[in-house]
């Protein structure tokens, strides 16, 4: 509801700093006669005014609102941008307040990125509902893919938004001259599977590579049926959108994908912002992951810095020689002695356990004979 033409020249005035201290108090306190959505967005305006009663009043005012009265201010076409988004902090936990914020049409993106990143599962809902706004503002894709709250339905549509957003989106491949105009949602969504190529230290020709899971059958055969569901869908993908839901995925959907033989794919689940160490240490277990995932790991100071996980790395067959040579000497007596007892482990790596542990036990016997 707008204001009638002279108390608009008042919020004008208020808003361009040209009002005087009376003026401004009444704002603060919400005693001039406008509409709410225009008392809200000066309450908002005058919690920075340079006179302190006033920001008290304004922030009073704006605290004291009531949700009937929030939701009606949010219903209001005339709600600003600023209005909505201030209000979208109390809405990533409230489905109703989220609604009138998803749906209006001045939101701006900073109030839909913060429901997509923070929203409670029923939020998320109500920002997925917008597939239109979500084809044309992918980031809010990525924020939505890395929300604590987001359920695995919900996971599984964003991953066909995503086939939406890429579909004929992937460059042409080594020695394919074919080439043409690109939508710019296509672009996007090209360039991002660019970046994660850059990131990743690998060539765009690899979204061309096999792409398959190793030893995928036990996926599919889990009593778990979270993994189960998970993997049936990951077999109904091509090899970009694996690689983004590797960077993107959940617990299930990283054990499945890093045994994948794309190299885009499988390191991409060493990119993912929810991996945590227990998921590192279970992956430098593997025997049915390639070599570059492994070489990976162990060339990340941080994973490495586990003793867990070098011990595991060294422990493991498939583990590139190289690195697992630079972890022999961490080794603790007890695991030395295993480790020269593991038939699977290559011959060099068990001569140097021996060495490792024959030194140690030396040193003491050789003491006590100068005595």
């Amino acid at each position: 509801m707008s204001a009638p033409a002279p108390l608009q020249g008042i919020v004008a005035r208020i808003l361009a700093g040209q009002a005087p201290q009376p003026m401004r108090a009444a704002a603060a306190r919400g005693a001039l006669p406008l509409p709410r959505a225009a008392l809200v967005r000066l309450y908002l305006f005058l919690r920075a005014d340079e006179d302190q009663e006033i920001r008290i009043a304004a922030e009073n005012s704006l605290v004291a609102l009531e949700k009937s009265a929030v939701l009606e201010v949010l219903a209001d076409e005339e709600c600003t941008p600023e209005v909505l988004q201030h209000f979208s902090a109390e809405a990533v936990k409230d489905e109703a307040l989220a609604e009138r914020i998803a749906f209006h049409r001045a939101v701006p993106a900073g109030a839909m990125a913060r429901l997509a990143r923070d929203g409670t599962s029923g939020v998320i809902e109500l920002v997925m509902t917008n597939q239109e706004r979500l084809l044309t503002q992918p980031d809010l894709l990525n924020l939505l893919s890395v929300n604590p709250a987001l359920r695995a339905d919900q996971r599984g549509r964003i991953l066909e938004l995503l086939d939406r957003a890429t579909q004929g989106a992937e460059p042409s491949a080594p020695g394919d001259a074919r080439g043409g105009p690109t939508a710019p949602g296509q672009a996007e969504a090209s360039e991002e599977l660019r970046e994660a190529a850059r990131l990743l230290q690998l060539d765009i020709g690899e979204l061309y590579a096999a792409s398959e899971i190793l030893g995928g059958e036990e996926f599919g055969e889990s009593e778990n049926p979270e993994i189960r569901t998970a993997y049936q869908r990951i077999l109904t993908l091509n090899v970009a959108q694996k690689a983004i839901l590797a960077m993107r995925g959940g617990r299930e959907e990283r054990l499945i994908l890093v045994r994948d033989t794309n190299k885009l794919v499988a390191l991409g689940v060493l990119r993912n912002p929810r991996l945590v160490e227990e998921d590192v240490e279970s992956f430098a277990r593997m025997r049915n992951v390639t070599a570059e995932v492994l070489r990976a790991i162990g060339k990340n100071r941080e994973w490495t810095k586990s003793y867990a996980v070098t011990a595991t790395l060294v422990n493991n067959p498939r583990t590139p020689q190289g690195i697992a040579m630079n972890f022999v000497p961490r080794l603790q007596n007890q695991d030395l002695k295993r480790l020269i007892a593991n038939k699977d482990a290559p011959e060099l790596i068990r001569r140097m356990a021996k060495h490792a542990l024959d030194t140690r036990t030396q040193k003491p016997k050789q003491a006590g004979k100068k005595h």
